[in-house]
């Protein structure tokens, strides 16, 4: 073979392409092809250019010794897959039928198809006799339609080269990311009766080594060599996921997960996230918002073996490649003391569903239960709450709650190593739907017309004892409105409201109610976003700052007793934190603790280190900051600084 110009390589590591020729390993190896790119490639039995070829040392077949000896590589361009081998083999045994009782080279490769599946395909590769007649290339008995093969004498055997288009793979016009190749070379002492068979490598399809093209090979070189991670990934899907027809491979490399694939950031990057996990229990892609491409479904668990969380988190790829997360739930909770493991349902198509439902559970005490809520999503569904299952559906922009089923309210088995019982008075009821006698609609009326919401519906809507009468009172969210009245509120005659700390109705992402400050009394917690602008340095764009709000009835009207920046988003970049309960003297203590950042670093964080309360709000903790972890106890009016 010769091109007009030479390859150059240059290994850049992370997200730049490998452009280096690299000489695969002995063996089972990966069988790196050469990237041709898009010089002029002319098929002449030329081997200079090629380099270093690969020994087939693997007997399949036979014995191995100096006849045949046999070396070989593969090329690729945009279009064609390119072949060469140089042949010490002292008898060419060749008819016209170039049947498989004959001398010939064959190239395997497999393509990933569905979940773990390979399709694959043997090419043939018949030299002529040189200077007397032609070779041939075949695929399953049949000539591959503008195939070339070319063959030159040399001592002791022969060079062969060969061409043939991608299009002779049916699954080739959508898959080029994840393939698995050898070289083989079939040796016959007479027509029919092959004795030697040589390989780089045994089996097919999935038992095949990877044939890594160009991103694949920087992936290697820049995130999994530079880690020390294996080269077999615990989850590997292939699928569209972003740009054009073409497949990319989404795999889990350690705690990683990374995207390729030939047309993917051009082919010549990768993509790869640090999910700061302990494991990752589930890999699946699945078109959730009907735009033909599949969104990355990803379970994981954060924590350690014996005490975790394990979140799903629904990633979209944006136009610009970067994924970013468009749904994330909490699904377990895992301790020494029990477990809580909700159910995940996906439903594909325009309007893609997504369903939690109540799952296992055992060991917890609703009355003892102190675990953190996450500060970025909603909670697990809990047994003890009246809440079977959630529906969530994509609405062109995102997912939303849509619907919601009720339960009654669930007692979980004590484990062996439960907690002692509740000391104080007896927890109150868990948040669930009004009954007809607790609706109060004479109040409610009231309610709608002094604030003149007429029939809109509420967006949150139970009742739980959040008063000091002893009975029941009904909660709703109205817009912004945090509204609470009951029969023995106000002598049932009248409500109370406040107004909570977000812009807009939409801002408020949950509303739940539980005691806190150890009174009998539940207090309302509220979860959602602030929306903030950037300065002019950073471009002014939005700040999405996810915050905690504590609600409690004092003296008949709602009142806020503590809030708190728990995450904050820009531009994909995240801080995470958290806000765990311990038990207090009385009631819980409200435990803020730093989180871990996605895409930010100490570096690259453009914010400084909030130290003191702003807006009202308790500051967020960085992963690298000075505060550490700050605990909030209940003085009888507000959660202060412990």
């Amino acid at each position: 073979m010769s091109r007009s110009t030479g390859i150059s390589g240059v290994a850049k590591v992370l997200l730049v392409a490998c452009l280096v020729l690299l000489a695969p390993a002995a063996g089972a190896a990966p069988l790196d092809p050469v990237d041709l790119g898009k010089s002029k490639v002319r098929v002449d039995g030329m081997l200079r250019e090629w380099g270093r070829l690969v020994k087939l040392q693997t007997t399949i077949k036979g014995r191995a010794g100096k006849d045949p000896r046999v070396r070989g590589n593969i090329g690729y361009t945009a279009s064609r897959i390119f072949v060469a081998f140089k042949i010490y083999d002292s008898k060419l045994v060749r008819t016209k039928s170039f049947g498989r009782g004959e001398d010939h080279a064959v190239f395997s490769i497999a393509f990933p198809v569905g979940k773990g599946g390979y399709k694959s395909y043997d090419v043939l590769l018949f030299a002529g006799e040189p200077g007397k007649s032609s070779g041939a290339v075949k695929i399953g008995g049949r000539t591959v339609p503008g195939a070339k093969i070319v063959e030159m004498a040399m001592e002791g055997g022969y060079t062969l080269e060969a061409s043939f288009p991608w299009s002779a793979f049916r699954e080739a016009k959508t898959v080029r990311a994840g393939l698995r190749a050898a070289l083989r070379y079939a040796d016959a002492d007479s027509v029919g009766s092959v004795s030697t068979i040589i390989a780089t490598a045994r089996g097919a399809g999935r038992a095949l080594p990877a044939m890594r093209l160009e991103a694949e090979r920087a992936l290697k070189l820049g995130l999994i060599d530079k880690e020390g991670l294996s080269g077999k990934p615990s989850h590997q899907r292939s699928g569209n996921v972003s740009g054009d027809a073409m497949k990319e491979v989404v795999a889990v490399y350690g705690g990683y997960l990374t995207i390729v694939g030939p047309r993917f950031r051009g082919g010549k990057q990768f993509y790869f996230s640090d999910l700061r996990a302990h494991a990752v229990t589930r890999l699946d892609l699945a078109d959730l918002t009907g735009d033909g491409r599949a969104e990355v479904v990803l379970q994981k668990r954060v924590g350690n073996a014996d005490a975790y969380r394990e979140v799903v988190d629904v990633l979209s790829i944006g136009k610009d490649d970067t994924p970013f997360s468009v749904f994330t739930h909490e699904l377990a909770i895992v301790t020494k003391d029990g477990e809580i493991r909700n159910q995940l349902k996906l439903e594909r198509g325009k309007r893609g569903k997504i369903e939690i439902s109540q799952g296992k559970a055992e060991g917890f005490d609703p009355g003892t239960y102190s675990e953190p809520l996450p500060g970025n999503m909603e909670s697990a569904l809990l047994p003890w709450q009246t809440i079977a299952s959630r529906t969530y559906e994509w609405t062109g922009s995102k997912f939303e709650k849509t619907g919601e089923k009720t339960q009654e309210a669930r007692v979980t088995k004590p484990s062996k190593t439960a907690r002692a019982p509740r000391v104080g008075p007896p927890p109150p009821p868990p948040p669930r739907p009004p009954s007809p006698d607790e609706l109060l609609d004479r109040v409610y009326a009231l309610y709608r017309k002094d604030r003149g919401v007429q029939k809109k519906k509420p967006r949150f809507d139970f009742v739980t004892d959040v008063a000091a009468d002893g009975k029941t009172e009904r909660v709703l969210i109205h817009g912004k409105d945090i509204v609470v009245f009951g029969k023995g509120f106000l002598k049932g005659t009248s409500y109370t409201f406040l107004t909570a700390g977000v812009k807009d109705a939409e801002d408020i992402a949950d509303v739940t109610a539980r005691d806190l400050t150890g009174d009998g009394k539940a207090e309302i917690i509220v979860r959602g976003v602030r929306h903030t602008k950037t300065s002019e340095e950073l471009g002014g764009v939005t700040v999405d700052r996810h915050i905690i709000l504590v609600y409690k009835v004092i003296n008949d009207r709602v009142t806020r007793i503590f809030g708190a920046e728990t995450g904050r988003v820009l531009e994909g970049n995240r801080v995470i934190g958290a806000m765990g309960f311990k038990r207090g003297k009385k009631g819980l203590v409200l435990e803020l603790r730093p989180g871990r950042a996605i895409g930010w670093t100490k570096k690259s964080y453009p914010f400084p280190e909030d130290k003191q309360p702003a807006g009202g709000l308790e500051p967020l903790l960085l992963p690298w900051g000075t505060l550490g972890i700050r605990r909030y106890a209940f003085d009888g009016t507000a959660y202060k600084l412990d």
